[in-house]
């Protein structure tokens, strides 16, 4: 047996990720006019920057995001894609960290749908994501094939998945507010 080139995992893993997470957050901005309008609204919301500036950033937000997924697709343009998407998740994980701490109460319309709330789980999750993105540029290049890169990139959607359905899976097991539980009950 040969011995597990585990780094080269992770890249694929970690590539697959990334182009997952960024084409599902470009793809939701620009499913509908009105998605695009109401993210360009929550970028405007973070108080960052001067409102003048807030749509021109939103836009070149999500060129970024889809340059990172056209790049991270092609092999040539891998190494670029994985420093973009390294870049872009940085300046990310400092405007969601920075409007939590100000207590701005601005909502995440990352994949262009739900209106949730910034909180430290978003914060945690771009910083896993970037996470992901230094680990793959250890091993860009990493020629696997086969079954083992199947599961690696297997493993990179799974994990998409769940970074992408995030907010509604902690919605669905939040515990129930008091009032609502009480209400609901009160017929049994």
């Amino acid at each position: 047996m040969g011995s597990v080139d585990f780094p080269a995992y992770a890249a694929t893993a970690g590539r697959v990720l990334l182009g997952c997470v960024f084409l599902v957050s470009a793809g939701g901005k620009l499913r509908r006019r009105t998605a695009f309008a109401a993210y360009l609204d929550s970028v405007a919301a973070l108080r960052l920057l001067p409102p003048a500036l807030a749509p021109a950033t939103g836009v070149a937000v999500l060129a970024a995001e889809c340059a990172v997924v056209v790049l991270l697709a092609f092999g040539p343009s891998v190494r670029a894609g994985l420093w973009l998407a390294l870049g872009l998740l940085a300046v990310l994980t400092f405007a969601v960290a920075r409007t939590v701490r100000r207590g701005v109460s601005a909502s995440c319309r990352c994949f262009g749908g739900a209106a949730t709330p910034f909180g430290r789980r978003h914060v945690v999750r771009n910083v896993l994501l970037l996470a992901a993105a230094a680990a793959a540029l250890l091993r860009p290049d990493a020629p696997i094939a086969g079954a083992p890169a199947l599961l690696a990139a297997a493993a990179g959607a799974a994990a998409a998945v769940l970074v992408v359905t995030l907010d509604d899976l902690l919605e669905l097991f939040a515990p129930a507010d008091e009032p609502a539980a009480t209400s609901a009950n009160a017929g049994l």
